[in-house]
């Protein structure tokens, strides 16, 4: 009797046992997958984009005027100002979304950082969005860009104005909404183009494509945001084309197989793509090229015909800025037109130009020139 009791309580002990390493198994099983879950849409990587619809590098062919504009970061009232200028709305509109397009066929391309420095980044976007529907319905296009400060937002939830202006709007756990492409606004800036090529000219944020074909670009993008979503060092990496600097170590015109050389990488990476010139944002900065030229910082400058630099801090939120920022209007691939938000407005480049690199500099007064 005492044996069968000892069996009895010894065998209930065995499975309790049993019970508890099973469902210790199973309890570690499930963290693992809710942590895997939780990394994997932190990190953006179920993003889920359809390449076919919305292409890494959209290409274009056009014969009307094509115009860009650099990092507007937050300013919608300094962007509207721009376009007036340009002639690509008639007048300014009472809301962003009242905005209506006047560019006729032409098309604009916006290079990225729309967002942070400035609190109005949602007041941008609903202008932006209004405006390329309205150009489409006229025969236009506009075309804007992925800059480094979504590819952050939507990588790392940065803490930055956008996030906080999400989080006033909708609550605490809008941004993060967003961020993960769930609704309407998260799928706009999901699905934008992270690069586009326009005629002979191709546009970026940052600009390094890396010797890269625009086929092997629109691959390794494709391939990084599928594995990695947004954090993908094709958008991440200090050299890649969101983030490369023209003003420190990860300077990617210095290149050791063309000596320290610009000229020579320029030329070699516009043939690679299949255009003539690059044109990019994301620097406001002075730089100082490794061949001795040098671009004074709030500026419009091109270099050797081959690139142009369009972030002129144009943003009123961007501390110690002049600059009223502008437009860059190219007309038959054959020259750039610099059109200032007040007007103002001049040849940054032609083909038939023997300088080497021109600056330009829009004030709220006048537009200065270098070069």
């Amino acid at each position: 009797m005492n044996m069968r009791i000892k069996q009895i309580g010894w065998s209930n002990l065995l499975l309790m046992r049993l019970d508890i390493k099973v469902f210790a198994v199973w309890e570690l099983c499930a963290i693992a997958l809710l942590l895997t879950s939780f990394f994997s849409v932190a990190s953006g990587a179920d993003v889920g984009r359809d390449w076919s619809n919305y292409p890494a590098v959209p290409q274009l062919d056009t014969n009307e005027d094509v115009f860009a504009i650099g990092d507007v970061h937050g300013d919608r009232k300094r962007l509207v100002k721009v376009l007036r200028s340009a002639k690509l709305v008639p007048a300014l509109p009472s809301a962003p979304d009242q905005v209506k397009w006047a560019g006729g066929r032409s098309v604009l391309v916006i290079v990225g950082d729309l967002i942070d420095k400035g609190k109005k980044s949602l007041e941008v976007i609903d202008l932006l969005r209004t405006l390329q529907s309205d150009a489409a319905s006229h025969g236009g296009k506009v075309i804007i860009l992925l800059g480094n400060h979504e590819a952050e937002f939507l990588a790392r939830r940065e803490k930055r104005e956008f996030f906080d202006e999400l989080k006033n709007k909708a609550g605490p756990d809008y941004p993060t909404e967003v961020a993960n492409c769930k609704n309407d606004l998260g799928q706009f800036l999901c699905n934008l183009p992270i690069a586009a090529r326009v005629n002979d000219w191709f546009f970026s944020h940052g600009g390094n494509t890396n010797d890269r074909t625009i086929a092997q670009l629109s691959a390794d993008i494709e391939a990084g945001i599928n594995k990695d979503g947004f954090d993908t060092k094709e958008l991440t990496d200090d050299n890649s084309i969101l983030e490369a600097r023209l003003h420190k170590k990860s300077n990617w015109v210095y290149n050791k197989k063309y000596d320290f050389e610009p000229k020579k990488l320029l030329a070699d990476y516009v043939s690679k793509l299949g255009v003539k010139r690059l044109v990019q944002g994301h620097q406001y900065v002075e730089i100082k090229f490794p061949d001795g030229i040098k671009r004074e910082k709030y500026t419009f400058f091109q270099l050797y015909g081959l690139l142009f630099l369009i972030d002129s801090g144009m943003s009123r939120h961007i501390e110690g800025s002049d600059s009223t920022g502008g437009a860059l209007r190219i007309r038959n691939g054959k020259n750039a037109i610099v059109i200032c938000a007040n007007g103002a407005r001049a040849t940054l480049w032609d083909v038939s130009m023997n300088s080497d690199h021109q600056t330009m500099h829009c004030t709220k007064k006048s537009l200065k020139i270098e070069g």
